[in-house]
């Protein structure tokens, strides 16, 4: 999490020893790429969303939500809500009506 970068830079580099060079590369790299939830989300988010327009998605379909739903999500920010915003690009991936999104933000804040 980006929240947390700073503590665990403290713990890396002063009480684990290691380098800063190395710290200052690996976490924030780490930390945008290792969004493994936002991907799940993104990609249940949309089928939930086909479910409900009644848009049968055939295997081709599931894949490209689940790939574009894991770029998104390294694409996305370290924030709460960055889900939301890259949401749009895995719904017009496999043509899903993206004003639909409001199905999701009505509950978003609770996850």
């Amino acid at each position: 999490s980006s929240a947390t970068l700073p503590v665990t830079f403290k713990c890396l580099e002063e009480i684990n020893g290691v380098d800063k060079r190395v710290t200052r590369f690996v976490l924030p790299v780490g930390a945008t790429i290792n969004m493994d939830g936002t991907a799940l989300y993104e990609a249940l988010a949309a089928i939930f969303i086909a479910q409900v327009n009644n848009f049968d998605l055939n295997f081709g379909q599931i894949i490209t939500i689940s790939i574009t739903a894991t770029a998104a999500s390294i694409g996305a920010a370290g924030i709460p809500p960055a889900g939301l915003v890259t949401m749009v690009i895995v719904l017009t991936s496999v043509g899903l009506p993206t004003d639909e999104i409001t199905l999701i933000i009505a509950v978003d804040w609770f996850l």
